[in-house]
């Protein structure tokens, strides 16, 4: 009897060395560090979450896979988070439209918002734009919806902080910074709504610190995971300063197998919004495509050359920093589907009327600030469950070695000590949507086994394991 019980322990043994499950993986360090000399974005071989390289093996990818089959992911996330809609001209309509898609009993236009959040339908279902897409009546049960994109997830002032979890552990790009947990977040006025239904996320700007100590500031993940979608981030401002390294971004704990995409990052007084991609390898940004940003790397592999990826710098230098907040904000879309990753950027004074009313179409914004074409790169295999992000640290592994050839004064660290210099360092969030459409929702960004980096001996040694238990 001992023998098969050896075995067994053997098999559970290999998968529990790789396998990095639910919190855990969030308290892993960093194994390595490195320099930077340029202004470019490079980070150490590990990512945002502080995650080994094992955290991509078998194991760790079968109970991603497990939790899918069982439901336990999707089915809980739709019972929380399926109702959070939001105001506006088009989204009744997308309610509707996605109960169809989803094989659901329709429920009325004006029907209480169910879950936590307890808020009316607009009774209107007919979108203003003229701009709409043409969709079926709400009470056809084939609608056309090739193309329409529906509106899945509406975050805004309405219990946004809700559906969020506050990360507070060490940062993996080394950042002077505290991130703190939820509590915290509230009681010291780190994070919260304002009376106009603004979020509000910032800094610590009130605590004196000794040079190099951390700085307290927020770091939000989303409770839910998407596979594609189409991405819209309404702000009034984002965070901005000599040290300063905000972003809006996705990823998942599997990195970077599952890859990384940068919607909105910048350091110090920077102007123009980067975009970047992060995977493993085998995904090539095309230096020539349909986008107007300039390219200032193509290799999107995050395991080479420090993990700068593939980036495309916004031509607008008024898509980041303080020009952004002149401007009084705007809208950040990125669109991942099968066609590929594509991100504008719209000043406020120019928001494609579609986004207004609820009624999205990309296919109308015209050109995108950057595009990873699936021409050089498997969108379906790089990229999957990712988390949405927001984050805002100092120094650290980009804003640190760049400090001082972007015209900061004095060093970086001694610079976080100063309360005085976080005055601008704050998100106003006006509201996050996302959007899914008809091959989404059919899995079309699903159907790739996922490939298998590390752990491939755990993997053969378990199999191994359980045959000889089985037989002996």
């Amino acid at each position: 009897m001992w023998i098969p019980a050896i075995c067994i322990w053997a098999f559970l043994a290999s998968l529990s060395v790789s396998t990095v499950v639910g919190k855990e993986h969030r308290d892993l360090k960093p194994r390595n560090a490195f320099q930077n000399p340029s202004n470019a974005r490079l980070r150490p071989r590990i990512n945002r979450y502080g995650t080994r390289h094992t955290s991509g093996s078998f194991a760790g990818k079968l109970v991603s896979l497990g939790k899918k089959v069982f439901g336990r992911v999707t089915e809980a996330t739709d019972k929380k988070r399926d109702p959070k809609l939001g105001p506006g001209p088009g989204y009744a309509k997308s309610r509707a439209l996605l109960q169809q898609l989803r094989g659901k009993q329709l429920e009325s236009a004006d029907a209480p918002v169910l879950g936590k959040r307890q808020t009316n339908l607009a009774s209107s279902a007919t979108p203003t734009s003229t701009g709409a897409q043409p969709t079926a009546s709400a009470n056809s049960s084939e609608p056309d919806l090739s193309g329409v994109w529906i509106l899945d997830d509406y975050y805004d002032g309405r219990n946004f902080f809700d559906y969020w979890y506050f990360w507070n552990h060490p940062d993996a790009t080394h950042g002077l910074v505290e991130y703190v947990d939820r509590d915290t977040a509230f009681k010291e006025s780190l994070s919260y709504v304002r009376s106009d239904g603004r979020i509000i996320m910032r800094a610590d700007n009130t605590t004196v610190l000794s040079p190099g100590q951390n700085r307290k500031s927020v770091r939000i993940e989303s409770e839910k995971s998407y596979t594609g979608g189409l991405f819209i981030l309404d702000i009034d401002r984002a965070p901005h300063g000599c040290g300063i390294w905000p972003a809006f971004w996705t990823s998942n704990g599997n990195w970077p197998y599952d890859g990384e995409i940068d919607v909105y990052e910048g350091v110090h007084e920077s102007t123009n919004n980067q975009v970047a991609w992060h995977t493993d390898a085998g995904c090539t940004l095309k230096p020539t495509g349909n986008f107007t940003g300039h390219v200032k790397s193509t290799d999107c592999n995050g395991l080479i050359a420090n993990n700068v990826g593939c980036t495309i710098d916004d031509a607008s230098s008024s898509s980041s920093g303080r020009t952004l907040n002149v401007l009084g904000g705007g809208v950040y879309a990125m669109k991942w589907d099968e066609t590929g990753i594509s991100v504008w950027f719209f000043p406020h004074s120019v928001i494609p009327e579609d986004i207004t009313n609820f009624t999205p179409d990309p296919t109308r914004w015209g050109l995108p600030s950057a595009h990873l074409s699936p021409e050089d790169c498997d969108i379906v295999s790089h990229f999957r469950d990712h988390k949405i992000i927001f984050n805002i640290t100092f120094c650290g592994d980009w804003a640190g070695p760049s400090y001082g050839p972007s015209g900061c004064p004095g060093q970086c660290a001694d610079r976080i000590a100063d309360p005085a210099n976080f005055n601008e360092a704050y998100w106003v969030i006006n509201n996050l949507r996302v959007y899914t459409n008809s091959k989404l929702e059919a899995g079309i960004l699903n159907d790739a086994p996922r490939r298998m980096r590390h752990g491939r001996w755990n993997v053969v040694f378990s199999l191994a394991a359980l045959m000889v238990s089985m037989y002996i």
